[in-house]
């Protein structure tokens, strides 16, 4: 978080950047979906949307639906995508070196497997 703060993404919370990744992949998204991918409540999803929206890394477009908008990254947005990409893969490259490939491998399959328990019982 430092790092992108020191590179002038202001404004930035955990709970605010584990949603960029969604947003990215799934462009279009609606914050409800988005809200159930996640795991947040509707309405802490519109709070730290709408959050996003006053930084400037996020607008809403009329979706497929009427009711809800779309959630796209702005150019800001994806700004913060690609340095926020290059700073994990350079993490994982400086992890492997430390771990081995296998190492990092093994680690990463651990974490996959704690996340899922994890979501499985909605500790997260």
């Amino acid at each position: 978080m430092d790092e992108l703060t020191a590179q002038g993404f202001e404004g930035l919370s955990q709970a605010l950047i584990i949603l960029f990744p969604y947003i990215d992949e799934h462009k279009g998204i609606n914050p409800s979906t988005l809200a159930s991918k996640i795991g947040y409540t509707r309405q802490a999803m519109h709070k730290n949307l709408l959050k996003l929206e006053t930084l400037g890394y996020i607008l809403f477009e009329s979706g497929e639906n009427k009711k809800e908008k779309a959630v796209l990254l702005t150019s800001k947005g994806m700004e913060l995508m690609k340095i926020a990409t290059a700073f994990i893969e350079h993490t994982q490259q400086e992890l492997s070196e430390l771990l081995g490939e296998q190492g990092l491998n093994e680690y990463m399959e651990y974490q996959s497997r704690i996340v899922s328990h994890l979501y499985s019982k909605k500790q997260i």
